[in-house]
């Protein structure tokens, strides 16, 4: 054998369980996270491709087989009344709440960062509603608005009002489901926009005191500016989040009376499973996904702009 040849050989052979063992460190990340891939490929992925395939056909649960028919699903659901409606009861739904629980949440916020007596405890009350389950701010405020007993009513006859059977008219309705909205989700606003009160930086605001400018002028000028990108993302957590309510409308309004509630997350679901109707949910859900991604990257690049 050529001495040549054999020492190529030994020198391979020696770097070979190096090599080997390098493999294996580069491996080891992917390894790790496989578990979780496979959770997310199981979960997550195949449900979204899989929902989507059955929105282009005719599948029912109630009935055998089914057919494609394309962007049929999509065209009924934009020339659907009732889906239309749902559609614009979530968006007044959102806009309502969000800009109650803005307004209400600054001001906390505002007043709490003045530090007054017992300001601590009081902080700690507010943040009390987020802690609650949706399904359990339901029947609160289910209680709180029933005509002959609630705590609401007996306080407009205290004050010489009959108060209205809240969740048996359309307007009173959609308020009510909304106030239980604002009570459970102002407490995020506050935390949120109290946390970026007291990060802003005490020169720039000395220095407004100083050159004589007012608390309001002060406020529109310097203060909200400066939180502009922790406004838009709380703003963009919540709109996503107001988006997908089901549980409290669900207990309270059932999305009653008539379909005054009835927001797209309670319309997809009654489609999906009490009506078996798979494809129509299906492709629902995906105008709503559609419409919820177009809004959140309006909200990101705006963000964006802020900085």
């Amino acid at each position: 054998m050529n001495p040549q040849t054999s020492q190529l050989g030994s020198i391979i052979s020696k770097k070979s369980p190096q090599q080997r063992q390098r493999a294996y460190k580069s491996l080891v990340p992917y390894l790790l996270l496989m578990p979780a891939l496979l959770i997310l490929v199981s979960l997550i992925i195949y449900p979204l491709i899989y929902s989507l395939s059955k929105s282009f056909t005719d599948f029912n649960l109630g009935m055998p087989g089914e057919q494609f028919i394309g962007l049929q699903n999509f065209i009924l659901a934009f020339k659907d009344a009732t889906f239309l409606n749902s559609l614009k009861v979530s968006v007044l739904y959102s806009i309502f709440a969000i800009f109650c629980e803005l307004v209400l949440g600054f001001t906390a916020a505002i007043l709490l960062r003045q530090r007054f007596f017992a300001s601590g405890v009081i902080t700690v009350l507010l943040f009390l509603p987020m802690m609650v389950t949706p399904v359990v701010v339901g029947i609160i405020w289910l209680l709180m608005f029933q005509p002959d007993f609630s705590v609401i009513n007996g306080l407009l006859l205290y004050l010489g009002i009959d108060g209205p059977i809240w969740l048996q008219h359309p307007i009173t309705a959609l308020m009510a489901v909304v106030i239980a909205d604002i009570w459970q989700w102002t407490p995020f606003f506050t935390m949120v926009l109290l946390a970026g009160l007291l990060s802003l930086p005490e020169e720039i605001l000395e220095a407004a005191k100083v050159d004589g400018a007012s608390g309001w002028r002060m406020f529109w000028s310097i203060t909200v500016p400066l939180l502009a990108p922790l406004i838009l993302v709380v703003l963009l957590i919540r709109l996503i989040d107001s988006f997908k309510i089901f549980d409290p409308i669900f207990v309270m309004t059932n999305g009653g009376p008539g379909e005054a509630t009835q927001v797209l997350s309670l319309l997809i679901y009654r489609t999906g499973l009490p009506y078996m109707n798979i494809s129509y949910a299906s492709a629902m859900s995906y105008i709503f996904l559609i419409l919820m991604t177009i809004t959140t990257t309006l909200l990101i690049n705006q963000l964006r702009k802020t900085r």
